[in-house]
């Protein structure tokens, strides 16, 4: 794919080029696997980007989409750029339809030639023999109306000139893993419909993927419609989490005290609630580097030391919220950054996770009286004592995990 360098801007070591593509160009060179780049989020129902058809037709402007070229995919020629393949940072969503609506467009030329009557079809019979054609093509039968109706508008518009028209894109070339990932925040940052729900999503399913690869490939992101928190509870194997329990543990930390999943704290995260600052934490990648890195050796280190129980309780959305609360709650007590708190927990509790007596909370967590207490409340609590008075102990303390269950029970 051959583009024209407009402009450039340097930004450490990495370059960003503003150029121009022809956008069949573009279409006919994307990758099989674009959809696949960790960052991107995955295709999502979108009134104002289904309707871009109307762009396409009325030959109005399209924001620029932003690639990523790694340095060994592309040639520099004069004022040209030649490139071998890419990544889409920004402009997934535009991306996927515009291919549908391209991929369309062929199908009508070739029908046109083959069969002139399509352009007289009433809608029902265009519905009949190509809605599951188009359907597989990711287009649909409205696009392909609106297509013969920019036809049969005006004779002399031909279909093929629709795509040969210039769009422009941001190619960043030398970015890092992390420098990836904070473009791709920062792109997201003016799209979001809503504030902390949606770039916590952000966070875990676009951001995780990429740390995953570079950093921590034991770790494993269950979606709760993958796994539900019953299952994960019998079925978990270390390395495992699920979605909503991490989501819920971070929001702890920043809290700094325990939360609960439930319709108060989704309300919550989708309205401003939260402060800003939350994500001058989480929404990092050293943050989330470290947060992951602990955290499976955490789980490794505890099925070393207590087996299957070790695995079920840090599989606990009550176990996760009551560390994570603390820690947050001792991280802004001392003070310390959100990373040297995690620091402090790979020395006090990390690797030495026979303090946490594990044994000993199942059967005082299994004695509770259900009908006297709020169970996950009771246990979440009783974690997030526990854990702050052996981040607060200068030396290594005998856990009575009855004096954590009865102190939140009374």
């Amino acid at each position: 794919m051959k583009a024209k360098i407009l402009d450039q801007f340097r930004e450490g070591s990495a370059i960003c080029y503003l150029t121009s593509i022809s956008l069949s160009d573009y279409i006919n060179a994307l990758p099989v696997n674009y959809q696949d780049y960790e960052v991107q989020r995955q295709i999502v129902n979108n009134a104002y980007l289904d309707a871009l058809i109307n762009t396409i037709t009325d030959k109005k402007h399209i924001p620029p989409i932003v690639l990523v070229v790694e340095t060994n995919e592309f040639e520099i020629y004069g004022s040209d750029l030649d490139i071998t393949t890419f990544k889409i940072l920004d402009g997934l969503q535009r991306t996927f339809r515009l291919q549908g609506i391209y991929e369309s467009i062929k199908l009508l030329d070739e029908e046109i030639k083959s069969n002139p009557s399509v352009l007289e079809m009433s809608k029902i019979s265009i519905s009949k023999n190509y809605r599951k054609i188009l359907e597989e093509k990711n287009s649909s039968t409205a696009i392909f109306l609106k297509l013969i109706d920019f036809v049969k508008g005006d004779s002399n518009k031909l279909l093929e000139t629709l795509y040969e028209r210039i769009q422009w894109f941001e190619i960043w070339i030398g970015l890092s893993a992390s420098e990836e990932v904070n473009k791709m925040l920062v792109l997201n940052a003016g799209h979001k419909a809503v504030k902390t729900k949606h770039q916590l999503e952000l966070l875990f399913r676009n951001i995780l993927p990429i740390v995953q690869r570079v950093e921590v490939p034991d770790f494993v992101l269950i979606k709760d419609k993958e796994l539900s928190q019953y299952k994960l509870g019998k079925e978990r194997q270390p390395g495992q989490f699920q979605f909503s329990n991490l989501i819920t543990s971070l929001l702890s930390f920043s809290e700094a005290k325990p939360l609960t999943t439930n319709i108060d704290l989704i309300q919550k995260s989708q309205s401003d609630y939260f402060d800003d600052d939350v994500f001058d934490v989480l929404l990092k990648y050293d943050f989330l580097k470290a947060f992951l890195t602990s955290l499976v050796k955490f789980d490794k280190h505890l099925q070393e030391t207590f087996g299957v129980a070790g695995i079920q309780w840090l599989g606990r959305e009550t176990s996760l919220v009551g560390i994570y609360a603390a820690l947050g709650n001792y991280s802004k007590a001392i003070p310390v950054t959100a990373e040297k708190a995690i620091e402090i927990f790979n020395t006090k509790i990390v690797s030495k996770v026979a303090v946490l007596r594990l044994d000993d909370f199942e059967v005082v967590r299994n004695s509770q009286d259900l009908a006297k207490i709020n169970f996950g409340t009771v246990n979440k609590r009783a974690v997030y004592y526990c854990i702050t008075d052996i981040l607060n102990s200068e030396e290594d303390l005998v856990i009575d995990w009855k004096l954590y269950f009865n102190r939140e029970a009374k």
